[in-house]
């Protein structure tokens, strides 16, 4: 059994306990010290927060995120706090399961040192400290894991099942563990298990999109979005124009063209935010001492295939499997000088990333500014047009996106979804919708289309924010 000799020579249970928690104490410590340099929300964030106040609010997310930030709110009632301290607790956590994850495959200094490895990397710093659900995501996929392992069907299908009700790709680390399991042992008894534990979870949200939605499908993300309707409950009942006009085999065509382009972008980025050493090392590992971790890096080959535009958070969930991987094929070196050599390797190279936990979300202060603003005057049932919901969340009320259509189509749809506000900005004419730059700039324009100013600040900046109200 990997460990074994090691613990025979002096490393027992209670100094792996010691060491572990030392080392998650200091992780906890980092991210509450990073807190500080995130002081607003994010788009998704905004949602995550909001999903079981308002139904508007929901989108696309699933919602065990959100139910996390409702727990917490028991306790911390402000909800941003509370969705931050989720994602804190969470990437804190992290190093529990990766650790005894690790130690199954090596001797228990090399699985710390992997769980090190991953405890420290920038990103991991960084999401840990948003109210985003990356940080609960991977440590439940970790969780799952660990029980499969360990033989536990019917706890591996229920923690796949939370992580499935965190984040759709789940199911895609789980029915690869499962079928697996299938081919290796020829007997359907584990992955039956596991399939119940994980039905009991996410069969009822499955039948809810179905009620919701009217098509039978693991994730509201998987249907088209027509992006200015009132409410995600409307949005998903619709396609898009341009998804209704292409053929699906020639979307599917035109994804797979642009497969390599796209791997690439994701591979830069991994190699970016997991650091050159960690990325080849894991590859090393990979190749030399394959396991059962492989399915853990299989959505990354997915990825690309989903035309979605190269983000940093998409490539988190891979570099615990990563830090794994690169033990394993240092665990293989026979030098131990050798064997430091590559762990401080990978270590160094955070430092050309170290400065990234630190900088913040971009463009959301004007909008801060300007929800804090409208507070005072601001009911929950009033809908703020917008291109993001920055300035609606701040100032508690409702957040519909601007269609990309006319100004006069923008007012139309206004009125009819009784919108109360509309929110524009230097930063979204300039880049998102330039058809609103007279209405931002031109006091004429204003009173031709009867639009009232109730909020504006920094215009000259280019980053000013103008808050119109909308005639009824």
């Amino acid at each position: 059994m990997p460990g074994v000799d090691w613990i025979k020579k002096g490393w027992s249970t209670r100094t792996e306990w010691i060491i572990l928690g030392v080392v998650s104490l200091g992780g906890l410590a980092l991210r509450l010290y990073v807190i500080q340099f995130h002081p607003f929300v994010d788009f998704d964030g905004a949602f995550y927060i909001n999903y079981f106040r308002d139904r508007a609010w929901q989108g696309v997310f699933h919602p065990g995120y959100p139910l996390l930030i409702e727990l917490f709110r028991l306790i911390i009632s402000d909800g941003f706090i509370a969705a931050r301290m989720v994602s804190v607790v969470f990437g804190t956590l992290i190093a529990i399961p990766l650790f005894y994850l690790a130690r199954h495959f090596m001797n228990p200094p090399g699985a710390l040192a992997a769980t090190i490895i991953v405890v420290l990397n920038p990103l991991m710093i960084r999401y840990s400290a948003l109210p985003m659900s990356e940080m609960q995501f991977i440590f439940l996929e970790l969780l799952a894991f660990l029980c499969y392992v360990r033989g536990k069907p019917l706890l591996f299908g229920i923690v796949s099942g939370l992580a499935y009700l965190t984040r759709p790709e789940a199911v895609v680390f789980f029915v690869a563990l499962a079928l697996l399991d299938l081919w290796k042992k020829r007997n359907s008894q584990f992955p039956l298990r596991a399939l119940l534990g994980f039905l009991l979870l996410a069969l009822p949200y499955v039948i809810y999109l179905r009620v919701e939605t009217g098509a039978w499908t693991m994730s509201p993300k998987t249907v088209n979005l027509r992006e200015w309707e009132t409410n995600w409950h409307a949005n998903l009942k619709l396609e898009s124009p341009p998804a209704g006009e292409t053929p699906l085999m020639e979307r599917w065509l035109a994804s797979i063209k642009g497969y390599p382009e796209r791997m690439g972008n994701y591979i830069e980025l991994l190699s970016t935010f997991a650091g050159i050493p960690l990325c080849l090392l894991g590859v090393i590992g990979m190749v030399r001492a394959p396991n059962i971790l492989l399915a853990g890096m299989l959505m990354f080959l997915f990825l690309p295939l989903f035309g979605l535009s190269p983000y940093d958070r998409f490539v988190l969930p891979y570099i615990p499997f990563l830090g794994v991987f690169a033990l394993l094929a240092i665990e293989r070196v026979h030098r131990i000088p050798v064997k430091l050599a590559g762990f401080m390797l990978i270590l160094v190279s955070y430092f050309w990333i170290a400065g990234y936990v630190s900088i913040p979300e971009d463009g959301t202060i004007e909008y801060y500014t300007a929800g804090i603003a409208m507070r005072p005057m601001t009911h929950r049932e009033d809908v703020f047009l917008d291109r993001k919901p920055y300035t609606a969340f701040y100032a508690g009320g409702r957040y519909v996106e601007i269609p990309n259509e006319s100004v006069d189509s923008i007012l139309s749809f206004g009125r009819r979804i009784q919108a109360k506000y509309l929110v524009v900005s230097g930063r979204v004419t300039r880049t998102f919708r330039p058809q609103l730059t007279f209405v931002l700039y031109n006091d004429s324009t204003l009173n031709r289309l009867h639009l009232q100013t109730v909020y504006v600040a920094d215009l000259p900046s280019g980053y000013g924010v103008r808050i119109l109200q909308l005639p009824e």
